[in-house]
């Protein structure tokens, strides 16, 4: 099996080949299945007409026997020696019951009713009293029997109807009913003449030979009467019966006939009913239409079947013949293509045609000629994307370490600011000149802290790129403040001479932040590498149309060869796995992008000087304002007045802060609840009121901003009362809800001063 699976996959010819074989099989297929289908449908669509023909035909022709029989019975009854009889009362006015039943008889033998199926004769009187008693074979015609053939009379008396259809013992009756009219007293009516007709096989073998069907005869789920031999099952029959009795007509137009096999012969059978059946479900008649297999369609179809193997195999040897042609063009492509795959790419096709063979082979001589050209290219890209990728690594590591920086720079903000707020608060307290020192040297350092965490954070914080005006001095102090510890390490000293009453820039500080960074460490690696100490200056100045930083080394120098390709992407002086030559090039498209210039300038063994101009925004006389509120000095003595008679709810999940704040509010007499999240906060909100509530921003579960909107729904003069601190720099988003709700927010850490004053300023609005 699996040889010739490879072999069709191979072979372009039988590719073709085999779906159009197969499509032609598939054809062949769907259109004997087609014919048959048809061929069935019109079968049973016959059947079902003829099965509903015969059982109309059925209906009338019971229809004009019984209006016989009623039209002879009148006239029987109209005869004046019977009906002097049947109208004849004796002294009480009462029918003569016993010349009735004398004259009943004498109809019976002089009419011979007896050889037409008339098996009795009774009459019943109008005024109610009992019938005479049929006079025929009374063995057959039991209590029973009168008992229904009494019923069915009294269904006749309350209809319109003058027959009915009765089972009664093991035979079936047409009843008919003629009523008696007395001729000697204005044929007022004295009774109802009623004839008992049996309905057996030979009832069966008339119907039968008139509608050319089979019938069988069923009353009380039995069989009456069948035109089947004897040897037929007849529970066969009552069983079919009962189930046409349930699920409707066999002869309705949408469904098919139910088929039954009764000996070796093969029917299509439908359920009637007798006109006068009194909608009694238990009696009726079956109508059996033989139908033979469709040995004809048959052959036909064999015919058809053997045309159509034939055209495919003629089809399938002239549809090889044409590819066998067609595919020449191919083998030799084939050929050729071979060839280059072993390196001679001076193979070409003879073009013999203008067709798609012809076009194509165009192509691959096309193809040929340029796969040449390419190879010395795409040799050049391999070695290209190898250098790419390193640095890729490389700058997912980079990104990677500014994650990690931001979060423990962000993290360290809590405890900075409980040591910045407890070291406040014992200055304030009363200690010895020497504690006093020391707590004022624990202090600054807290606020150098301070200044590195912010400056980390302001610097990994991952950011969309916004330019807008920004101070250069401070962009530099910034960076001055993140690499003061490995200056300091490697003995390099910074001088800056800035100019005053600088213009701002419009730029994306981040960005100018980052290149800055960049021409300062690479400075201090030349210096490192050089010597064991060095200097870095960094001037700024401006004119009309721009603002310049200028940062000068006396490190070793930059080659005058290497001048040229300083800011050439992939291209560094380092060592392998020290640099990734991509810094300085990403500083000059940097600074390319805001429209300035960066410039170097370098001798041997003097250092090197970069010059960044950036342009002056036009709206020059904006200046950096600080967003956190800024207050005096808190005074050394508390003020047991300020905080009097004011409650505040204090909400942060550091532990720390909690006991500072509520320690330093407690000592100016305000009443302080502190709670560990924004759930507990709105439960305290909800139970007592508070004149100020100050809330961490940053917390687990509900934040500072969610607790702020459920207030604001619930409550709306407690959210106005809210003053928000967090360890995170306020980002564009944040400070824009802030600014919507006009709300204050400290950073921290913040002093102890600060924090009273947003409380008093809140209390105050």
């Amino acid at each position: 099996m699996q040889p010739i699976k490879k072999f069709l996959e191979a072979n372009f010819r039988f590719k073709v080949l085999v779906p159009v074989v197969a499509v032609m099989i598939v054809m062949l297929a769907l259109t004997v299945w087609f014919v048959d289908y048809r061929t069935k449908n019109q079968i049973n669509n016959d059947a079902r007409d003829a099965l509903k023909t015969c059982s109309e035909v059925y209906t009338h022709l019971e229809t004009t026997h019984l209006n016989y029989l009623r039209m002879r019975f009148q006239s029987l009854a109209n005869v004046p020696k019977y009906n002097a009889v049947l109208t004849k009362r004796d002294s009480k006015n009462k029918p003569d019951f016993k010349s009735v039943q004398e004259q009943l008889a004498r109809m019976l033998k002089e009419e011979s009713l007896a050889s037409q199926n008339v098996r009795f004769v009774m009459f019943t009187p109008d005024d109610g009293s009992s019938s005479a008693e049929p006079m025929i074979q009374p063995s057959e015609i039991t209590a029973p029997v009168v008992a229904k053939i009494e019923h069915a009379l009294n269904f006749i008396r309350n209809s319109d109807q003058m027959n009915a259809v009765v089972k009664a013992d093991q035979s079936l009756y047409n009843i008919v009913c003629i009523p008696v009219y007395d001729q000697d007293h204005d044929h007022a009516r004295s009774g109802m003449l009623t004839f008992g007709e049996e309905i057996d096989w030979k009832t069966a073998q008339e119907y039968s030979q008139i509608t050319k069907k089979q019938i069988v005869f069923v009353a009380g789920g039995q069989v009456v009467a069948s035109t089947f031999p004897n040897s037929a099952d007849k529970a066969q029959f009552e069983s079919l019966f009962m189930q046409l009795a349930t699920s409707g007509s066999a002869t309705d137009a949408t469904a098919e006939p139910p088929k039954a096999t009764i000996g070796d012969a093969h029917y299509f059978c439908a359920r009637g009913k007798f006109s006068g059946a009194n909608k009694d479900p238990a009696i009726g008649l079956l109508l059996f239409s033989s139908y033979d297999p469709p040995v004809g369609i048959r052959q036909t179809q064999q015919l058809l079947l053997a045309a159509i193997i034939i055209a495919i195999f003629l089809g399938s040897a002239l549809i090889l013949f044409f590819i066998n042609k067609a595919t020449e063009p191919l083998r030799e492509l084939h050929d050729a293509a071979e060839a280059v795959g072993r390196g001679d790419f001076s193979r070409r096709i003879n073009i013999r045609s203008k067709d798609e063979f012809g076009e194509l082979a165009h192509a691959f001589n096309q193809m040929t000629e340029n796969i040449e050209l390419s190879q010395s290219k795409l040799k050049q890209t391999v070695e290209t994307l190898k250098t790419t990728q390193s640095q890729l690594i490389q700058s997912e590591k980079l990104s990677a370490v500014g994650e990690f920086v931001a979060g423990v720079a962000h993290e360290l903000n809590n405890p900075l600011a409980a040591v910045m707020g407890f070291s406040e608060m014992l200055k304030n307290a009363d200690v010895g000149e020497k504690h006093a020192r020391h707590l004022d040297l624990i202090f600054k350092s807290a606020q150098r802290c301070q200044k590195i965490v912010q400056s980390l954070l302001s610097f990994a914080r991952r950011a969309a790129p916004e330019r807008k005006p920004v101070s250069v001095n401070k962009l530099i102090e910034d960076v001055l403040e993140m690499i003061a510890y490995p200056l300091r390490t490697s003995n390099v000293k910074v001088i800056t001479q800035f100019a005053t009453k600088q213009p701002v820039v419009l730029a994306d500080g981040h960005q100018i932040q980052q290149v800055v960074l960049n021409l300062m460490n690479n400075a201090r690696q030349a210096i490192e590498a050089h010597a064991d100490s060095g200097r870095i200056t960094i001037t700024t100045s401006h004119d009309v149309r721009f603002v310049r930083i200028v940062i000068q080394d006396n490190g070793p120098g930059i080659a005058p060869e290497n001048l040229k390709r300083i800011f050439d992407p992939f291209f560094t002086t380092k060592e392998v796995g020290k640099g990734t030559g991509l810094g300085l090039s990403l500083c000059y498209g940097m600074i390319r992008e805001h429209g300035g210039n960066i410039l170097v300038a370098s001798q041997p063994g003097e250092g090197a000087t970069f010059t960044i101009e950036l342009p002056v925004a036009d709206e020059s006389a904006w200046f950096e304002t600080s967003f956190h509120t800024k207050t005096a000095t808190a005074t050394n003595q508390p003020d047991v007045r300020e905080g009097a008679g004011k409650k505040i709810l204090v909400v942060d999940d550091e532990e720390s802060l909690l006991h500072m704040i509520r320690e330093e509010l407690t000592q100016h007499s305000y009443e302080v609840v502190t709670v560990p999240n924004g759930e507990a906060a709105l439960r305290e909100i909800r139970a007592q009121k508070f004149d100020a509530i100050v809330c961490d921003l940053k917390m687990p579960g509900l934040n500072g901003r969610q607790v702020y909107e459920r207030l604001r729904e619930e409550n709306l003069t407690a959210s106005r009362r809210m003053v928000f601190v967090t360890g995170d720099i306020i980002g564009d988003q944040l400070k824009s809800f802030l600014e919507t709700e006009k709300r204050p927010c400290l950073t921290k850490p913040f002093s102890l001063g600060d924090l009273r004053q947003a409380v008093k300023d809140t209390l105050r609005a």
